[in-house]
């Protein structure tokens, strides 16, 4: 597929968000199109070296020195593209636009209940397994000062959203208990995520092992800190994952181009699948 019909395919694509949102094109050239509007500017940018296509926005038009922030970026393989893939991408591309331009009415958070964990009794015996909700439980009581961002990706999506928390929030947290926090605070840590992990659906280990541990990226001052705490069955998952993220590959490229989330519906991301298994 050429870059101009792409282009054109998903600007019909996106007729109604734009129209609903006050958007109408602006400009196009060999490699964006960019629409306008009273709420502000967005583009589709696309990489050809990576084969990427990026969703730009800014709130104000200062022409060649406007300042945009990349939102959300998806694979875009030209030779490979096809028409589902065109909507798909024109659907994360609208999803995206009315989250960041339609008006919205604020919502008080302390009426907003966080997600609720399964009990630990009935993990431990096999009755129920550890999902999302119970880490993003889990995690708020342990980090109470994340229980209103947890609140908050509830509110924005329907239901939680770990990939959106974990890349933005909850990772960077865990990232920074490995590496500065103290014995007691990584002891703590590992704890709660070795628990959720080992009487957790196929979901919640992926989210441990790749979105959030992942990061560590072999790090070995890291991946020691976490050999110290961690038990043997969520070790080698971890140790798997960490061999991957620690270079640059097509599912490295995978992982940081996650499908967007669908509200309501549940996603699978299993480490089996992604390691070939």
């Amino acid at each position: 597929m050429e870059l101009l019909q792409a282009f054109e395919d998903i600007q019909k694509n996106l007729e109604n968000v734009n129209k609903d949102l006050g958007f109408s094109r602006k400009s196009q050239d060999e490699s964006s199109i960019t629409f306008k509007g009273e709420k502000g500017i967005y583009r589709l940018n696309y990489d050809s070296e990576i084969g990427v296509i990026m969703l730009d926005v800014a709130y104000d038009d200062n022409g060649e020195q406007t300042e945009y922030n990349t939102v959300s970026k998806s694979l875009f393989e030209l030779d490979v593209i096809d028409a589902r893939d065109i909507k798909s991408i024109s659907n994360e591309v609208s999803d995206e636009l009315e989250r960041l331009f339609k008006v919205k009415k604020p919502v008080n958070l302390d009426k907003v209940k966080m997600p609720k964990s399964v009990s630990r009794t009935k993990a431990k015996n096999g009755v129920i397994s550890y999902d999302a909700d119970s880490l993003a439980n889990r995690f708020g009581a342990l980090y109470p000062e994340f229980k209103d961002i947890i609140k908050a990706n509830v509110v924005e999506y329907g239901d939680f959203l770990p990939e959106e928390f974990f890349v933005n929030y909850g990772t960077p947290k865990v990232l920074d208990v490995i590496k500065n926090g103290t014995k007691a605070e990584q002891k703590k840590l590992f704890k709660m995520l070795g628990e959720v992990f080992e009487d957790g659906t196929n979901e919640v280990q992926d989210i441990i092992a790749v979105t959030i541990l992942g990061e560590m990226k072999n790090d070995k001052q890291m991946m020691s800190v976490a050999d110290e705490y961690m038990s043997d069955y969520m070790a080698g998952a971890v140790h798997e994952v960490n061999k991957l993220t620690a270079k640059k590959n097509r599912f490295t490229r995978k992982l940081q181009n996650p499908p967007v989330y669908k509200p309501k519906k549940k996603k699978s991301f299993s480490i089996s699948n992604q390691l070939g298994q």
